[in-house]
């Protein structure tokens, strides 16, 4: 069962929930009265949420979802209407940065959004930049800006064709049209399809065996896919390619998994101690 956050406990958060279960972080978008909609105190405290996550040894992975009957309806629209009226602005934290920058996610630990109702505007652009999507049967999906005279953000106009291809992506941006869950993972936007009852347990257990990994390994794959979605030149790919490899057989993880399967017990990762002084020997050309 998931529980509180240790280091969230003497935290105010006005906009989200966090909790833990074993090596799983967790964040909740908890606006629930206006459908989970982003301001600038969502991003702020989910910058300051996934910062402890990403420092923290014990979490290895991070799963998103929304609490009520919504994921998030996008951008709180609050803000757009005090553009034309004047209207003063209510208080709010500011974040230090973009929340779903993409090195920003990309440098992060991995992250899984577990979409629960409606992904609208940046609540559908944000999980773009996630690592896996899962989706519930009542989850609905949409790039909404052309229906609002609005443009797409967070880079989104890049990222989507990456995902799904350049037709289907122009189809989904230039109608504005609202998707069901079936629809988008036939488009290859979302992994899979649960119950709604059944979409966390399955977000937290994929999270949890992708944190089982070593996580500077994880580490090290992240940065290697948005950099190989950035690069045209195969030859730089291959030298990369290679050099991380090269780099991976000589880390003290690589020479624990081959421990681990010579002597038929699971990895030792997580044991901090443990792997400290298998680093240590490993250094020293001792670990045989």
């Amino acid at each position: 069962m998931p529980v509180p956050y240790e280091p969230a406990k003497a935290k105010d958060y006005q906009t989200i929930v966090v909790e833990r279960e074993g090596r799983v972080g967790i964040v909740y978008w908890n606006r629930p009265d206006r459908l989970n909609a982003m301001n600038g105190t969502l991003y702020a405290e989910w910058i300051e949420a996934y910062d402890a996550f990403n420092a923290d040894p014990g979490i290895g992975a991070v799963v998103t979802t929304g609490n009520g009957r919504a994921y998030s309806a996008g951008a709180d629209i609050g803000g757009f209407e005090r553009s034309f009226t004047g209207a003063d602005a209510p208080v709010e934290k500011q974040a230090p940065h973009a929340p779903f920058a993409p090195w920003y996610m990309a440098d992060g630990k991995p992250t899984i959004a577990a979409v629960n109702g409606v992904a609208i505007g940046i609540g559908f652009t944000s999980i773009l930049w996630y690592d896996v999507i899962l989706a519930s049967t009542e989850a609905k999906f949409s790039a909404r800006f052309a229906a609002i005279g609005l443009t797409p953000e967070l880079n989104s106009s890049w990222m989507l064709p990456k995902l799904i291809g350049v037709q289907r992506a122009k189809e989904m941006m230039l109608t504005g049209r609202i998707w069901s869950a079936e629809e988008t993972r036939d488009l290859g936007l979302v992994r899979e399809v649960v119950a709604p009852e059944e979409l966390m347990p399955r977000a937290i257990a994929l999270a949890a065996e992708i944190a089982n990994n070593p996580a500077s390994t994880l580490s090290v794959i992240k940065r290697m896919l948005m950099e190989d979605l950035l690069t045209n030149d195969l030859s730089t790919i291959d030298r990369r390619s290679s050099k991380n490899f090269s780099d991976a057989r000589k880390t003290a993880e690589h020479r624990e998994a081959l421990y681990a399967l010579r002597e038929r017990r699971d990895p030792r990762y997580h044991d901090e101690a443990y792997m400290a002084d298998l680093a240590a020997r490993v250094e020293r050309g001792e670990a045989r």
